[in-house]
């Protein structure tokens, strides 16, 4: 009995815990091209390339983030696809999506080199409603927002592009909830 109640809490504990970051460090080298392009002003202006053909555009001024949200308030998500508690939040996510769509969008930023095919085949795989970026750009906006030390990791933006939360594995639905409903009122 008490060895299930161990087994139990280990498990508990392993899907609250972020995903190790050993292969995005793995990443960290083919990606060394891309930091080294940055300028070292504090200015960049990119756009995210999105897997359904769309874009979404990044400008950072004055340690400013400036995006096109549309008037919506917005949730990067930073996972990749081999992290089971970056999937285990999909169904929440997309929750979060269907519930708040007119205020609020969801993108998915992909830290891992995958071509839009295998990502359409795991978006397809794990039901997932909300966009998701692929692609070099994605590593300027971690660097324009600042470190992601693990995965999953998220941040979330307000509908005037104001930081509300910054989160680090996975977290609670009815937390997550609580501060998107202050983001888009």
């Amino acid at each position: 009995m008490k060895i299930k109640k161990i087994f139990s809490l280990m498990i508990i504990v392993y899907l609250l815990v972020a995903c190790s970051n050993e292969k995005t460090k793995q990443q960290s080298d083919a990606n060394a091209t891309i930091d080294s392009s940055l300028s070292q002003s504090d200015e960049m202006k990119f756009s995210l390339n999105l897997t359904d053909g769309g874009t979404f555009f990044i400008k950072k001024e004055n340690s400013v983030l400036n995006f096109d949200n549309k008037n919506k308030a917005i949730l990067f998500v930073f996972f990749t696809t081999w992290c089971t508690p970056c999937i285990a939040e999909v169904p929440h996510l997309n929750k979060m999506q269907e519930k708040y769509k007119n205020d609020f969008s969801i993108i998915g930023v992909l830290l891992e080199d995958k071509t839009n095919d295998e990502i359409n085949q795991f978006i397809k795989q794990h039901k997932i409603v909300y966009k998701i970026a692929n692609g070099e750009n994605n590593y300027l906006l971690v660097k324009a927002l600042g470190k992601v030390n693990g995965i999953p990791t998220m941040f979330l933006y307000n509908k005037h592009a104001k930081l509300i939360n910054q989160y680090l594995g996975l977290i609670p639905e009815e937390m997550l909830e609580i501060d998107i409903q202050k983001a888009v009122f």
